[in-house]
């Protein structure tokens, strides 16, 4: 499908991430409960949450609830199917991912969309393209996203207990790409 033609399309679950994908763009029926002031905490302390096991399809959790800000270092990143990019952020000594959603899956609806897409823009334009393939990187962050409860998995990156800051609402630098 041509870029032009992917852009003119409405967002949908099946190009956009799922049946989570609104939960993903932060265009869900619960969007306006989610508290925008950034809570800083760390890597480490998001892993030790408590999962609610299966992803639940709205929010339900309290880490669900906040936008949160974690100091990382970006230690790879790529494009995932949906088009969105896919960050491993490390922090000694734990990993979790954090996910800027691709800006065509970002709806009317989207909550907080100009940061979303300023973060977009920021990191593209500063870090790189993402590919399907993972690309190392070594920039460090505070990075800013909603809590998310994604499927446990052994894949790169992935905390124990499913958490991931996605969406990514924005990034302040530390030490730049």
């Amino acid at each position: 499908m041509a870029a032009s033609a992917h852009r003119s399309q409405p967002p949908d679950a099946s190009r956009c991430g799922g049946d989570l994908w609104r939960l993903k763009t932060f265009s869900d029926g619960d969007r306006n409960r989610v508290d925008l002031t950034p809570q800083q905490t760390t890597i480490g302390a998001i892993r030790e949450r408590h999962g609610p096991g299966t992803p639940p399809t709205r929010r339900t959790t309290s880490f669900q609830l906040h936008v949160w800000e974690v100091p990382a270092q970006v230690t790879s990143f790529k494009l995932d199917p949906s088009g969105a990019l896919r960050l491993q952020l490390y922090d000694d000594p734990a990993y979790i991912n954090a996910v800027i959603p691709s800006p065509n899956c970002l709806s009317a609806k989207t909550r907080d969309r100009a940061d979303m897409l300023e973060a977009w823009r920021f990191f593209t334009g500063k870090c790189g393209k993402g590919t399907p393939a993972w690309q190392s990187l070594g920039a460090i962050f505070l990075v800013r996203g909603l809590g998310f409860w994604s499927q446990k998995s052994p894949l790169r990156g992935t905390a124990p207990n499913g958490a991931e800051l996605n969406p990514v609402t924005g990034f302040r630098v530390v030490v730049r790409c």
